[in-house]
């Protein structure tokens, strides 16, 4: 998948002056252009049916109605957008239910305005971008006790399982590719394999059920 000469971008967040900020952030790039923002996800699907963004980046908390539900909605579009969760990092179980529900990626709000060039970037040509200490943090808050393993996990190949950890790095389907000699079209193969399996949408998933299972340290 190849990411369009102009990313458009819907900025959905309750504060104005983070809507404001995330607007400033794009403003200095070239093939990012946010096209409008809205302050609560109540107004997420006007705007996208307006606007048709390629990416949303959507609040996890807001007053009316949250980004998880908004998210759900947008999911349920015959064409949705690609979504990316924003966090204080301070509600790690909420951004695995929004990545559940369907969102493409996540992005701490006190990134560096280069990572959330990166992250909307990484999501509109298809993948994704996180890091694996944000992975760890997740797993480790998203319950009290461990989630249970999925079963599903023991179905997989060797080779799928060797993508599935250096995917779980938030490497791109190109890195995976370099790192195991295979072609693109291989990976994205084995990709497919491991989201049938274990009944994932998206890579984050895929690589929490890695984290969960111990298969990466």
């Amino acid at each position: 998948m190849t990411s369009p000469a102009i990313i458009t971008v819907l900025v959905v967040d309750d504060d104005r002056f983070v809507r404001r900020g995330v607007g400033d952030i794009f403003a200095a790039t070239n093939d990012i252009r946010v096209v409008a923002d809205v302050d609560d996800g109540d107004r997420v699907l006007t705007a996208v049916n307006a606007f048709r963004p390629h990416v949303v980046l959507m609040d996890l908390k807001m007053k009316r109605m949250g980004g998880l539900e908004a998210t759900e909605h947008l999911m349920a579009l015959a064409h949705p957008p690609r979504v990316i969760a924003m966090t204080a990092m301070d509600v790690d179980d909420l951004v695995v239910r929004a990545v559940a529900a369907g969102a493409h990626s996540f992005v701490s709000k006190d990134e560096a305005p280069e990572t959330f060039h990166l992250s909307v970037r990484a999501v509109a040509a298809g993948n994704t971008l996180f890091s694996e200490d944000a992975l760890r943090r997740i797993v480790a808050s998203s319950a009290p006790a461990p989630r249970a393993v999925s079963p599903a996990m023991g179905t997989l190949t060797e080779r799928e399982r060797e993508v599935l950890c250096i995917m779980a790095s938030g490497a791109t389907t190109s890195a995976i590719s370099k790192q195991l000699f295979l072609s693109e079209t291989t990976v994205k193969t084995h990709i497919t394999g491991i989201f049938g399996k274990l009944g994932v949408n998206n890579r984050v998933e895929a690589a929490l059920n890695a984290f969960r299972a111990g298969w990466v340290t």
